[in-house]
């Protein structure tokens, strides 16, 4: 399901949630990230 609608635009993102600080880690980078690339255009 995730690869049918996982999109350019909305693209999902797989947090592993064994460790609740890393998975809030992960989420945090993963948007800082997104919010780069998407100002630099």
């Amino acid at each position: 399901m995730v690869e049918r609608t996982s999109t350019d635009d909305a693209p999902w993102v797989l947090v592993e949630a064994n460790d609740k600080l890393w998975a809030r880690i992960k989420v945090v980078k993963t948007v800082v990230k997104r919010l780069r690339s998407e100002l630099k255009k």
